[in-house]
């Protein structure tokens, strides 16, 4: 074999071994998976309770674009402790509805995780939640966002 021939065939190589890496890089993400509440915590879920225990601000929604050109779209909105104890872990549930007001996706996600610093009675936190890939029949509203899981 001669240089060229082998050096073609390393160039094929790198340009494959670059290709997948590129396809494994720029894949969409999945949701990602709500956590477990803590060991030995005490979980709110029923909504009655948990306007008691947390306050949700109206959500807001901006978009952006990443360095390929796809939209990123960011839900913002600010949790309010009004209990007497720490919260550890908050799951948000967004609704996503089409022009005719149709339910047509939901996700759940945990702004505030227990690896995270607990929110003080009382206390602010402000959390962002970006997602990349709506529902091609989405209305591009905010989605529908309320508290539906607390932990403390």
């Amino acid at each position: 074999m001669d240089v060229a021939t082998s050096r073609a065939i390393g160039l094929g190589i790198g340009v494959i071994a670059l290709g997948i890496l590129a396809f494994w890089w720029l894949a969409p993400a999945e949701a990602p998976a709500v956590p477990a509440a803590p060991a030995g915590a005490t979980e709110v879920k029923n909504p009655a309770q948990l306007e008691k225990v947390i306050a949700i601000g109206p959500p807001s929604i901006v978009t952006s674009t990443n360095f390929i050109g796809h939209k990123i779209y960011t839900v913002k909105a600010t949790l309010k402790n009004i209990s007497s104890m720490p919260i550890r872990l908050v799951d948000v549930k967004m609704t996503f509805l089409d022009d005719n007001k149709k339910q047509i996706h939901e996700e759940i996600r945990s702004p505030l995780e227990p690896r995270m610093r607990p929110m003080e009675p009382g206390s602010e936190f402000p959390f962002e939640i970006r997602f990349e890939n709506p529902p091609h029949t989405w209305n591009y509203h905010v989605p529908e966002t309320q508290v539906v899981r607390v932990a403390y």
